[in-house]
C-alpha cells in the first residue's frame, strides 16, 4: 500500500466521494474537503504529498488555493475542473499548478496523472553525470536540488526542476518537445502544450527578459535548448 497522502478539494459531494474511493482503492491516504477555506487549513494539518483541486469552490477558488499552496510548498498540484479551455489551463499553470485534468476524463487516466506527478516529485530528474552545473547565470546543485539564478536561490516546482534538469543535461542540443513531454510528464501524456506552458513559466523565473530568452531558447522545428551562458552573453542580455 502507498503511504502517500492526497488532499482532494471538490464541492460536489458525489464527485468528492467517487474521487476519495478511487484514490483509496489505489492505495493512497486521502482527505476530502469541500471548500477552499477549509482546504488551506487542511493542507497545513494533513501535509499531503499531492493536492487535487477543483476550480469553482466556495470560499477560496481553486486558482487562489493553488497560489496559496504554491507560495509555501512545492508539492504537485493537479487542477481538476469542468472548465477546459486554454485560458483556464494557462491561468492555473501560471499560478503554479503542475497539471490540469478536465472533468469527464476517466478515473484510470486521472490516477495515472496522480502517479506520474508523484513520481516526478520523488525523482525530479534522472540525474546528470555531474553533481553540479554552473555557468555565469545559473547554478544547480543536483544533490540538494537547489537552484540559484544570478546568486539568488529560486523555488522551482518538481516539474520545472525536472524540465530544467533535462535541458541542462543536453545543453547546447535542441530537445524536441515530444521528448521533453515523455521525459518529464510520462508517456501517458499526449499534449505538447504542457511543455510550452512550463517552459514559459520557467523562463519567467530564470531569464533576465523572458520575452527575449537567451538561456531557454526555442529552435523552431527542432525543440528547446539550454544555451550555456558566458560573461559576454550575460552582459549582452
Amino acid at each position: 500500500m502507498s503511504s502517500e497522502k492526497v488532499l482532494v478539494v471538490e464541492d460536489t459531494p458525489d464527485v468528492l466521494t467517487a474521487l476519495n474511493e478511487a484514490l483509496e482503492d489505489a492505495g493512497y491516504t486521502v482527505l476530502g474537503v469541500s471548500n477552499g477555506d477549509d482546504a488551506l487549513r487542511s493542507f497545513y494539518e494533513f501535509q499531503p504529498n499531492l493536492a487535487l483541486l477543483d476550480v469553482l469552490l466556495p470560499g477560496l477558488t481553486g486558482f487562489e488555493l493553488c497560489e496559496r499552496i504554491r507560495a509555501m510548498s512545492n508539492v504537485p498540484i493537479i487542477m481538476f475542473s469542468a472548465l477546459g479551455n486554454e485560458r483556464e489551463k494557462v491561468w492555473a499553470l501560471e499560478r503554479g499548478a503542475d497539471d490540469y485534468v478536465v472533468k469527464g476524463t476517466s478515473i484510470g487516466e486521472l490516477l495515472a496523472r496522480v502517479a506520474a506527478n508523484l513520481r516526478r516529485a520523488q525523482n525530479p530528474a534522472p540525474g546528470p553525470m555531474l553533481d553540479r552545473f554552473t555557468d555565469d547565470e545559473i547554478e544547480v546543485d543536483f544533490a540538494s536540488r537547489i537552484v540559484h539564478v544570478r546568486g539568488e536561490q529560486i523555488d522551482l516546482t518538481p516539474t520545472e526542476y525536472k524540465l530544467l534538469s533535462m535541458l541542462l543535461r543536453k545543453r547546447g542540443q535542441p530537445v524536441p518537445a515530444e521528448q521533453l513531454l515523455h521525459g518529464v510528464w510520462g508517456r501517458e501524456y499526449d499534449t505538447e502544450e504542457l511543455v510550452k506552458w512550463h517552459v514559459g513559466h520557467l523562463r519567467r523565473k530564470i531569464e533576465r527578459d523572458p520575452s527575449r530568452p537567451r538561456m531557454l531558447v526555442t529552435r523552431r522545428g527542432f525543440g528547446y535548448v539550454y544555451v550555456e551562458q558566458t560573461v559576454q552573453q550575460a552582459k549582452a542580455a
